[in-house]
């Protein structure tokens, strides 16, 4: 067991020298972590541990494998330099990044992220910083040696490598703990960059994350960002963004915007929203002129509500939908979202601004509460209270004897919602997220096959559609019920399109099928639905989900300002717009026509040249203002 001990010795002693360069980058930016209470400090430093642990397992991985196969070739002496070697480079990078993040954070104030795997422009702070602090390299040199010194003391050369069940289990323990510490968790996910803050504050993640997590949380194949001067490109959003709703308040934040005009409400409204997974417009008869039958609660919802008729998603994935609801910006292609990068930014977000208005903030989903990182990332943005899978009780109104593949049947969620949200105090903000029609199409039972049932065929989506609008329309029944009801604003949109399916399995069942719009796999609900407080009314104009935020404070008269790149709904004397992710694809919707770009030539265009760098610019401004941490002050998450 000395040679579990002696590495264990080490793998200690990396973990003290990481979280010591924690207690530095505490010391040395004060004012970063100024809003975080003792306690939140207390607990960002214990988070930060779990932090350091995946870091140094990583480190430590490889090295600690070949350190205790049971094989008795690894007892020779070359092998064991070797492998001291391997282990002495592997640590020495990790210090070497969290040192150097600890100089790159005076440049942004948060931890490195894919900057280090990017070229050109995107390294060369770093380089800068590099060479303006020579004297600090000499010192981690120092370091090294000394370092290189108390490693090569402590590690044992003389192991016992051989064939015998004392070692076969010594390095199958080993393997276990490793696994154990890359992970950092039992079940579930691994741990996660959003899963590191401890509270709704971004200081409390920048204080618990390091670089080297961060950076290989972020890591992706990110392409060139520079497609013309920083300037033209904050040009062309700021242009694209003006109207007469929202004035620009600070330089240093190009897409800080406050609202100009007065509330469209003079209530304060309560705000219910509810996002609907795959719900495309293309299955839902009030948003198609298609006749599938599936959708009457939802119909007469839209029928009775403000109907937007031109409306799209920003993405084609659940955690990109709500992180464009969640934040007002769009997830372009290879960049981060919330859960995996994103919130390494200070950002403006939903929940926080609403809580700023005085209201009371809820989310819910019926997924696992860690599904998407939903936990950690509902708490950054905002909401008081958060609940999943876990948290919902059975109703059992479901014949079915199977159970939905991701979490709760809606039905239950849903009554389930109703009780937190008859628990709040008005006016209150709630956010829900659906799952009974995620694939594969679990059926809740021959109740709602309206169509032959396939768990893997558009038909099974129909009769999980079928049972959700159930679910909704038994929701706004007893809704409707409750005190606070006649003050409230219903929204209902969906996190992505389902795609589009096979229109000739759907013809061939003697439905009707209208020709599908351009981009009609991009293309969601959208129902704003509050009966006393707005007239029905068919909407037609164009938006998307990262509108939702400058929307709702719009018509709630929100005062702080909120940096995103999206408009209200209802506002004037603007230019209407859509920002999308396809894949790797960039797109960007104006009414006359859309584009589709690559990031290194335009694939489908019917709007101008001028139109294509407009496009590119909001990806170009988009990614620069993350690296540098400029889309909104650090006070917007306090």
């Amino acid at each position: 067991m000395r040679k579990f001990k002696n590495f264990f010795s080490l793998f200690i002693i990396t973990l003290c020298i990481l979280s010591g360069l924690r207690g530095i980058l505490f010391l040395a930016y004060p004012a970063d972590f100024s809003a975080l209470t003792h306690w939140e400090i207390i607990q960002s430093f214990l988070m930060g541990v779990r932090v350091d642990i995946i870091a140094t397992s990583l480190a430590f991985a490889l090295p600690a494998l070949l350190y205790f196969l049971p094989f008795p070739f690894i007892q020779r002496k070359w092998v064991q330099v070797s492998i001291f070697s391997l282990l002495f480079l592997s640590i020495s990078l990790i210090i070497m990044i969290v040192c150097g993040d600890l100089l790159y954070f005076n440049h942004v104030h948060r931890h490195v992220a894919k900057e280090m795997a990017a070229v050109g422009n995107d390294v060369g702070i770093l380089l800068e910083t590099a060479k303006a602090h020579w004297a600090l390299l000499f010192a981690f040199l120092a370091f090294e040696f000394f370092l290189f010194a108390l490693f090569k003391k402590l590690l044992n050369f003389n192991v016992n490598s051989a064939f015998n069940l004392k070692n076969i289990g010594l390095f199958i323990l080993v393997v276990a703990l490793l696994a154990l510490g890359v992970r950092n968790k039992f079940v579930g996910k691994p741990f996660g960059v959003s899963d590191a803050f401890t509270s709704n504050k971004s200081a409390s993640g920048n204080l618990a994350l390091n670089g080297v997590f961060s950076m290989l949380k972020s890591l992706k194949n990110q392409p060139k960002l520079h497609f013309m001067p920083n300037e033209e490109a904050q040009k062309l959003v700021q242009e694209q963004l003006q109207s007469r709703t929202f004035r620009f308040v600070d330089k240093k934040y190009p897409l800080l915007r406050q609202l100009d005009v007065p509330a469209k409400l003079t209530t304060q409204p309560n705000v219910v929203i509810i996002l609907l997974e795959s719900w495309s417009a293309k299955y839902i008869d009030s948003f198609s002129g298609n006749h599938f039958g599936v959708t009457k609660n939802f119909d007469r919802i839209a029928r009775n509500g403000l109907k937007f008729d031109n409306f799209y998603a920003n993405g084609q994935r659940s955690i990109e939908g709500i992180s464009a609801l969640f934040t007002g910006l769009p997830v372009l292609p290879y960049s981060a979202y919330l859960g995996h990068g994103l919130e390494l930014s200070h950002l403006s977000y939903l929940g926080n601004v609403a809580k700023k208005a005085g209201y009371a903030t809820l989310a819910m989903q019926s997924s696992k509460r860690s599904s998407f990182r939903v936990d950690s990332i509902a708490t950054l943005a905002g909401f008081n209270e958060y609940y999943g899978a876990e948290d919902i009780p059975d109703l059992h109104w479901e014949e079915s004897a199977q159970k939905p593949t991701f979490g709760a049947w809606d039905n239950n969620m849903l009554q389930f919602y109703l009780q937190k949200i008859n628990q709040l105090q008005a006016p209150f903000f709630a956010f829900t997220f659906t799952a009974s029609t995620h694939s594969p199409f679990v059926s809740p039972g021959k109740k709602w096959e309206k169509y032959p049932h396939q768990e893997d065929h558009i038909f099974g989506y129909l009769n999980t559609l079928n049972y959700a609008d159930e679910a909704i329309g038994r929701f706004m029944a007893e809704a409707e019920k409750q005190p606070w009801f006649d003050n409230t604003i219903f929204v209902f949109l969906a996190d992505h399109a389902l795609g589009l399916a096979d229109d000739h399995s759907l013809q061939k069942a003697g439905l009707k099928v209208e020709a599908d719009r351009p981009l009609e796999n991009m293309r969601i609900p959208l129902v704003i639905y509050a009966p006393k407080i707005f007239t029905p009314q068919v909407i037609e104009r164009l938006g998307s989900q990262a509108d939702l935020f400058p929307t709702l404070a719009h018509l709630l008269g929100w005062k702080t300002p909120i940096a995103t790149t999206s408009n209200s709904l209802f506002a004037q004397h603007d230019k209407p717009f859509v920002l999308f992710a396809n894949g790797d694809l960039l797109g960007f919707i104006r009414p006359q026509g859309y584009i589709k770009h690559n990031l290194n030539k335009t694939l489908e265009n019917n709007l101008s040249p001028q139109a294509v760098q407009t496009a590119l610019a909001f990806y170009q401004l988009l990614g620069q203002l993350q690296e540098e941490n400029r889309i909104a002050p650090a006070y917007q998450q306090n």
